[in-house]
C-alpha cells in the first residue's frame, strides 16, 4: 500500500472514513488513521500538509517519535495519526490528529500523546487549508463519533491558539475549564508598558554583566552530544536541588529522562529540543531546556548549579536571555510552562486559559462523565458549606 504523499510502501494498518459534514464549507472529508508511524513516516506526512505546517512544538514528528520510542513502550498504548483531507485532495491533507489509546480501569480512553511531557495539545493544521474553525470542529467531532474502540475522549491542556490559528479542540462543546499558564507575546516588545520595558529585564542585564566579569558566558548546545550532555547536567542539578527541598523530582523517573535524552540525540534540524546554559569554563552555572517550533517556544526544564552563584540570580538571567533569544530568532509566543509562580509573572506573561475535552463515546463513557460531574458537584457543595460555617479550606 502506498500512502498519499509518501513515495514508498508503508507497513501501517490504515482505517478510512468518509465524513459527510452538514452546513459546512467542506462537505466531504476523507480521514485515514495510521497506526504506529515512524519518524520518517511522520516527517513525510507533516511535509505534505496543505500550505505548510501549523503546529505546537509538542506535536512535531520528533517529539512524537521520542514519545513512541520511550513512554509508549512502557505500557499498553496504541499510537496513531488521523489524516484529514478534502475528497480529491488526499495528497495534501488539511489537518493531522496524533492520538493514543489506553485503558483507565474499565474505561477505554482515546487522547493525545502527552504523559505529562506536552504542555499543549492540539491538532496539526495545514496553513493553506480554507476550513473555518467551525468546520474543523465538525471534522474532529464526526471522526470521534465513528470510533468504536473507545468509551471516552479525554484530552488535557487545550489552549485557544496554535501559533496564530485557533485550536479547534479548544472550542468543542464538551470542553471544560481546567487551569491556565502564562504566555508572553514577543511581538509587543516596544515601550515601557510592554515586556521589554519591565524592570526585570534591566535587573537581569545588570546581573548578567556581573556574571560575565566572573567568566560566565551564554552558550547553546548545538550537536546531539552537546544537547545530551547538557540535559544530563541539568537533570543532576535538579536532583540535588529537589533532594535539598525534600521533594521528588519527576526527572528521576527513568522513562521520562529517557524521553528527553532520545529527543536531544536526534539529528534533525527540525527537532523542537533546544538547550541553553550559563557556563564558566566547564562548569554549568544554570541550564534550560526549551521546546521551540515555528513561532512558539516553551520553557520546560531549568536548573541552577553551585550555591555560590545564587547571588547572581542565574535562573532569572537565563529566563531573560531565553526570551530575548527567542524574540531575535522570530518566535512570537513564549510560554513559561505549567504553573504561575510569581517569578514568571515578572517577565510580563499573560494568563492563558487551558481547557480539557471530555467527550463520551459510549454508554460506559457517559456513565463515567456523569459520575465525575456528580463527584465535582458534591465537592463544590461541601466547600460552600464549610465556608458558610467559617471553616478555612
Amino acid at each position: 500500500m502506498v500512502f498519499i504523499g509518501v513515495l514508498r510502501v508503508m507497513a501501517l494498518r490504515e482505517t478510512e472514513h468518509l465524513l459527510a459534514l452538514e452546513s459546512s464549507a467542506i462537505s466531504r472529508i476523507k480521514v485515514r488513521e495510521l497506526e504506529a508511524p515512524t519518524l520518517s513516516d511522520m516527517s513525510g506526512l507533516w511535509s505534505s500538509l496543505k500550505g505548510g505546517v501549523v503546529s505546537t512544538p509538542f506535536q512535531t514528528p520528533e517529539f512524537l517519535a521520542a514519545l513512541q520510542e520511550t513512554k509508549l513502550k512502557t505500557g499498553d498504548y496504541r499510537f496513531s495519526v488521523g489524516v484529514f483531507a478534502e475528497q480529491g485532495e488526499e495528497a495534501s491533507p488539511c489537518m493531522l490528529l496524533p492520538l493514543v489509546r489506553f485503558q483507565r480501569g474499565p474505561i477505554r480512553v482515546v487522547g493525545m500523546p502527552d504523559f505529562g511531557l506536552a504542555d499543549q495539545n492540539a491538532p496539526v493544521l495545514g496553513a493553506g487549508c480554507r476550513a473555518s474553525r467551525e468546520c474543523r470542529v465538525a471534522m474532529i467531532r464526526a471522526f470521534f463519533e465513528r470510533l468504536h474502540d473507545a468509551d471516552i475522549v479525554d484530552i488535557h491542556k487545550l489552549h485557544g491558539r496554535i501559533d496564530a490559528r485557533e485550536n479547534p479542540l479548544n472550542f468543542m462543546p464538551e470542553t471544560i475549564s481546567q487551569n491556565s499558564s502564562l504566555l508572553l507575546d514577543l511581538r509587543d516588545g516596544e515601550g515601557s508598558d510592554n515586556w521589554c520595558g519591565k524592570s526585570i529585564y534591566k535587573k537581569t542585564r545588570s546581573k548578567f554583566r556581573r556574571l560575565v566579569k566572573e567568566g560566565v558566558s551564554l552558550v547553546e548546545a548545538e550537536t546531539p552530544e552537546e544537547r545530551t550532555e547538557l540535559f544530563k547536567t541539568l537533570a543532576a542539578q535538579r536532583s540535588d536541588r529537589f533532594r535539598q527541598l525534600g521533594r521528588k523530582d519527576s526527572l528521576e523517573r527513568e522513562d521520562r529522562a529517557d524521553f528527553y535524552i532520545r529527543l536531544a540525540q536526534m539529528e534533525a534540524s527540525s527537532s523542537p529540543f533546544r538547550a541553553i546554559a550559563l557556563k564558566c569554563g566547564e562548569e554549568t552555572v544554570a541550564a534550560m531546556v526549551l521546546m521551540m517550533s515555528g513561532s512558539q517556544a516553551t520553557a520546560v526544564l531549568v536548573s541552577i548549579g553551585d550555591p555560590r552563584w545564587h547571588a547572581f540570580s542565574p535562573g532569572m538571567v537565563l529566563f531573560a536571555k531565553a526570551i530575548q533569544h527567542a524574540a531575535q530568532t522570530g518566535v512570537r509566543w513564549f510560554s513559561f510552562g505549567t504553573g504561575q509562580q510569581e517569578y514568571k509573572q515578572r517577565f510580563g506573561g499573560v494568563e492563558q486559559p487551558s481547557r480539557r475535552l471530555l467527550m463520551p463515546l459510549s454508554t460506559r463513557g457517559r456513565l463515567f462523565v456523569g459520575a465525575r460531574e456528580a463527584h465535582r458537584a458534591a465537592q463544590d457543595m461541601l466547600q460552600i458549606a464549610l465556608r458558610r460555617n467559617g471553616v478555612d479550606t
